[in-house]
């Protein structure tokens, strides 16, 4: 039955969500996050033509990035949490590239950049803030962040942008649904 003819369901709405970053235990609060795109794919295709025609395979699929705006707050510093998190993926700024070379160089690799972000979680809610379904991103690591722009004549919260890529997207319906796809 559509929920407009009952009560007792509820579409779900897209201002009910919450975020969940570890951001290497670093002091990340879900009431930040302002927007997220949730996970979303594409299918490659193979094209075939045979006698005049034109048939079309299915390739590999692909998980689409994902773009989270968040407030930039004083405490916990939003800029002060990415930075951090991209010294953690193995960034070396240019001021301390000469003494990491004599101790012991490195790059920014996946093993890093994923305990540096940590678990990331879209957690879509229902009217009573209880959550219906859980997006979990498998390993995601930030790929760019844009920390937004500063302007005498507005007023304005600042937003900075964060782009995620991860290899998988989990989902897990808690309510009414077929349980989990992706793994735990």
């Amino acid at each position: 039955m559509a929920f407009w003819n009952d009560a007792a369901s509820e579409p779900k709405r897209q201002h009910r969500f919450l975020v969940y970053m570890d951001l290497g235990n670093n002091g990340f609060v879900p009431y930040l996050a302002k927007s997220v795109t949730k996970p979303s794919f594409e299918v490659s295709e193979t094209e075939h033509k045979f006698l005049g025609n034109t048939y079309y395979y299915p390739g590999s699929l692909t998980w689409n990035e994902v773009t989270c705006t968040i407030i930039n707050s004083i405490d916990p510093d939003g800029q002060d949490l990415l930075l951090n998190a991209l010294e953690k993926s193995g960034y070396l700024f240019p001021n301390v590239q000469r003494e990491a070379i004599e101790r012991s160089p490195g790059t920014i690799n996946k093993e890093d950049s994923l305990d540096a972000l940590g678990e990331v979680k879209v957690a879509e809610l229902d009217g009573e803030g209880r959550e219906v379904g859980v997006w979990t991103l498998k390993n995601a690591f930030i790929k760019s962040a844009t920390f937004g722009d500063l302007d005498y004549a507005g007023d304005e919260l600042l937003n900075i942008e964060i782009g995620m890529r991860y290899d998988w997207a989990a989902y897990e319906s808690l309510k009414g649904g077929n349980g989990a796809y992706g793994g735990p």
